[in-house]
């Protein structure tokens, strides 16, 4: 059973990709499948947009798509909101990225 975050970055250039991987890979290090919606057998995918800023903090966060189960949308929300930030490295553009993700809840 596990919660995963997956997809791209929705047309933002190469040069961040290793940034975002990164990025992806703690908030599904930090992603928690909710007991209560794991007891339920809930599942489904939450569309985020995330805007990141050159320090690396998440300056906002919203469902774009909701996984249909407010549980799961804020267990998607949470994680990425409590993420400490990473600062971009040196040699990426200081600007706000803004980004979509898919948070996948698949119970298995």
């Amino acid at each position: 059973m596990g919660a995963v975050p997956s997809g791209g970055e929705g047309g933002i250039q190469a040069e961040f990709g290793p940034y975002l991987a990164g990025f992806r890979r703690r908030i599904q290090e930090s992603l928690h499948y909710p007991p209560a919606a794991r007891r339920r057998g809930l599942g489904g995918t939450v569309q985020l947009e995330i805007e990141l800023l050159p320090t690396g903090k998440v300056a906002s966060v919203v469902v774009r798509s909701s996984s249909s189960h407010a549980i799961l949308d804020e267990a998607a929300l949470d994680s990425v909101t409590r993420l400490s930030p990473v600062p971009f490295p040196p040699g990426l553009a200081p600007r706000p990225l803004k980004v979509r993700l898919p948070i996948v809840f698949e119970l298995q």
